[in-house]
């Protein structure tokens, strides 16, 4: 393999964790552009999109060489992005070179994940937490923290099983509503509209709408409007999710909330989804 190929796949290593872990499209593209640009070529290309990342390289002798990468999974880790931007800022100072680049972000890559448990646990806090802040009782705050923890064992076991993208924000949403009718009337004190609000906050897509402004005010349109078609539909999943459980559960005679109940529960989840 020839430096030049080298190169284009060390930006598209680099473009991909990025791109995987969270990073704007701007810095994904800004961060792939400075590695080709230790070619020392003219008119190198980048493209990032929501799924797709472009690279080519000019070629006097042998015209341009062009390579492309997709990518399908999305997650966050700011930790990954940090350390793609070390590196690619210590690979064009020339502090590393090519070989070494490449040999780091294959330590980045393969780089150990936060413990599945831990990672539960965080949703539990999270929903539990959020629950509070809104003016949930401590009760609330039990059970919406029992909902998150549940929520995020179902988001592990979607990763594992390979579920299509929305199918977790849907099923988030019914999950939330069984659970906070079931403990609805464990403890009838409880309100259902402050466990519900607390428990999806972990689901909403708040990072995915920040990216989608920031790509729209700097002229990535069609990575853009792509984020804020992902941040819509992921909202609606969610709140669809929720209705139909606590619209069933009405149908047969249940009573969990009131009506300004119902409404909080859906401004809420458009509010926090940045709608």
């Amino acid at each position: 393999m020839d430096n030049d190929t080298k190169l284009l796949n060390l930006a598209l290593d680099a473009g991909e964790i990025m791109l995987k872990s969270g990073a704007e499209t701007q810095r994904v593209q800004d961060t792939m552009l400075r590695i080709l640009s230790m070619s020392g070529r003219e008119k190198i290309e980048a493209l990032a999109m929501s799924t797709m990342l472009i690279v080519s390289l000019p070629r006097e002798d042998k015209g341009p060489l062009s390579m492309a990468r997709g990518v399908q999974d999305r997650s966050v880790n700011f930790e990954k992005i940090c350390a793609v931007n070390s590196m690619s800022r210590a690979f064009v100072s020339g502090e590393i070179t090519l070989e070494e680049a490449t040999s780091r972000m294959l330590e980045i890559h393969h780089a150990p994940k936060f413990a599945p448990s831990l990672r539960v646990l965080a949703y539990g806090l999270t929903s539990g937490g959020f629950t509070m802040v809104y003016n949930g009782t401590p009760l609330d705050g039990v059970a919406a923290f029992v909902i998150g923890m549940a929520l995020g064992l179902m988001v592990l076991g979607n990763g594992a099983w390979k579920a299509p993208y929305f199918f977790s924000s849907f099923t988030g949403g019914v999950i939330t509503g069984i659970l906070a009718i079931f403990f609805h009337a464990l403890m009838p004190s409880t309100q259902i509209d402050m466990i519900v609000i607390g428990s999806i906050m972990p689901l909403l897509p708040g990072i995915t709408l920040t990216k989608a402004i920031r790509d729209v005010l700097e002229g990535n349109f069609i990575s853009g409007n792509s984020k804020l078609m992902e941040a819509l539909l992921v909202a609606c999943a969610i709140a669809g999710g929720v209705a139909i459980v606590l619209g069933v559960f009405v149908a047969f005679g249940g009573q969990p909330y009131d009506t300004a109940s119902l409404e909080a529960v859906s401004n809420s989840i458009l509010a926090f989804g940045g709608f």
